[in-house]
């Protein structure tokens, strides 16, 4: 049998709230992604939810936009989108599947019924997030036990998650890290003004308002920290909102909460502008967050978790919880400018060598071409 063309293959997407990414990691690794197999030669559609401003949009950075309705509770909105998205693709017939989130799993045995290939993306620890009750922990457990049993193979972004399933659920993932764009250039500073920044006049938090982001703690720490700067505290609330609200009840007015920015080049001068960026992720995984303030040339301040040492390695400086150690480090960074600039030199660099998405493009395709190719081989 020939081998599968590149320029033939069509990719289908799902599990995520859709392209263009506006909420976290795995809708940015599933544009970034979905957006250089078109640019190599490939069809690839990407199933959205819809409700949303980009409902109009037939195409973005070349993908197919799917839209599907859902349940639009915390409990309900994945799965009940995935569970038609998985139902709809068997008319799409596309040659391999690129899943996200292991809490659809078990809806993958759909396609998979249906003699279609599914490559699938867990999403780091997702299990021991703090938002999820005992139910909806367990359930996604269990959900990435089945992941390993019947999706053909598994993509995982953080070495310390791809032992844990190899060695409990008895599989052999590929690990291929998440990216960032290595953009070290300021292009448009006038944007700070915006906001009522000035540049290296503020700590940046850039992120979702969850626990699972030690929001509480970061902010915390910086309330007792003797700086004029302020605490740029951007993001939007997800999940417990009542847990986002609570942030605001401080009384520190060098704080500021402007909500969630989207805008690409915002989002880029403010971290140019930042004296260090805080990252508080806990719970496993590489980090998107963090890859992309690396990719900024950022200063970046990060939990100390095997998998963020493992992402910045001397990149960027570390701290333990409680509140006393970041404050401590946040106030090292403060009498040690030079020392900021060094960081932000590394952490380019380091994303430049490690993290860049042509690079981990290559290596989707090839995970992805290597399913296609097994389905035809079958087919035949």
């Amino acid at each position: 049998m020939e081998a599968l063309s590149k320029s033939h293959m069509k990719i289908a997407i799902l599990g995520i709230r859709g392209v263009p990414a506006k909420y976290g990691g795995l809708e940015t690794c599933a544009e970034e992604i979905g957006a250089r197999l078109v640019e190599r030669g490939h069809e690839v559609v990407c199933y959205c939810r819809s409700g949303t401003e980009d409902d109009a949009l037939e195409f973005y950075r070349g993908i197919r936009r799917i839209n599907l309705p859902s349940l639009k509770f915390s409990l309900t909105d994945t799965y009940t989108h995935s569970f038609l998205a998985c139902c709809h693709v068997l008319g799409q017939k596309p040659d391999v599947i690129l899943a996200f989130n292991p809490a659809i799993s078990s809806l993958c045995i759909i396609p998979k019924l249906f003699g279609q290939k599914v490559v699938l993306n867990p999403d780091g620890f997702d299990w021991r997030r703090a938002k999820w009750g005992p139910f909806a922990r367990l359930f996604i457990f269990c959900s990435a036990y089945i992941a390993a049993r019947v999706c053909d193979r598994l993509i995982i972004d953080a070495k310390s998650v791809s032992a844990f399933y190899a060695e409990k659920f008895n599989c052999d993932p590929v690990h291929i890290p998440n990216g960032a764009d290595a953009d070290g250039v300021s292009t448009k500073p006038e944007i700070l003004k915006e906001y009522g920044l000035e540049k290296d006049g503020y700590f940046l938090f850039l992120s979702r308002h969850v626990p699972d982001n030690s929001c509480e703690l970061i902010i915390a720490a910086f309330e007792g920290l003797d700086t004029d700067k302020k605490l740029f505290f951007g993001g939007g609330e997800a999940g417990d909102s009542r847990y986002a609200a609570s942030l605001r009840n401080t009384q520190d007015e060098r704080i500021v909460f402007p909500g969630a920015i989207y805008d690409p080049d915002h989002v880029k001068e403010l971290h140019h502008g930042a004296y260090a960026a805080i990252h508080g992720n806990q719970p496993g995984g590489t980090s998107l967050g963090l890859l992309k303030a690396m990719g900024f040339g950022t200063c970046v301040l990060t939990l100390n978790t095997e998998d963020n040492v493992d992402a910045v390695q001397d990149s960027a400086l570390l701290f333990d919880l409680p509140v006393e150690d970041l404050r401590a480090k946040m106030t090292y960074a403060l009498d040690h400018p030079e020392r900021v600039e060094e960081l932000r030199g590394l952490a380019l660099e380091r994303c430049r060598e490690y993290y860049s998405w042509d690079h981990l493009a290559e290596q989707y395709e090839a995970v992805l071409m290597k399913a296609a190719e097994s389905r035809r081989i079958r087919a035949t």
